[in-house]
């Protein structure tokens, strides 16, 4: 496995609309419109650098479960790689368990348990073709 470059970090937040707003004064950029992602329990806005800003959609999902136990901060940070399979096949022969893996139309993706990894967790990313600059969530 290759790992290519950071595609982009994750930050979970309390309140979405004030973190988008302090993180594109703060940056100088704009995030994308917002997405709800009802069956992971968030909803999220990324913008062009690669900063992803997600917050809870109800007070006892994962994200707001995170956030009750290690407040709000970096979440995740994603890797791009040529070779899911091996980066999977890698992480695993190193222990670190597999959490989640999906196949989307643009992408195929792993994470990793934050146990595992120095409390964050950690995404391998293999994108089916090339994609812009910001990464798209699905």
């Amino acid at each position: 496995m290759r790992i290519e470059k950071i595609d982009h970090v994750c930050f979970n937040v309390r309140n979405l609309d004030e973190a988008t707003r302090f993180f594109a004064d703060l940056l100088g950029t704009e995030f994308s419109s917002v997405v709800p992602w009802p069956e992971l329990d968030m909803t999220s806005a990324v913008e062009p650098m690669g900063l992803e800003v997600v917050a809870p959609l109800t007070p006892d999902g994962p994200t707001a479960k995170a956030i009750k136990r290690r407040g709000e901060g970096v979440a995740l940070v994603a890797f791009k790689v040529d070779n899911l399979e091996e980066g999977i096949a890698d992480f695993q022969a190193r222990g670190i368990r597999l959490v989640r893996r999906a196949d989307r139309s643009r992408m195929k993706l792993a994470m990793f348990h934050p146990k595992d990894t120095y409390g964050v967790m950690l995404e391998l990313i293999e994108y089916k073709s090339e994609h812009p600059t910001a990464p798209l969530r699905e």
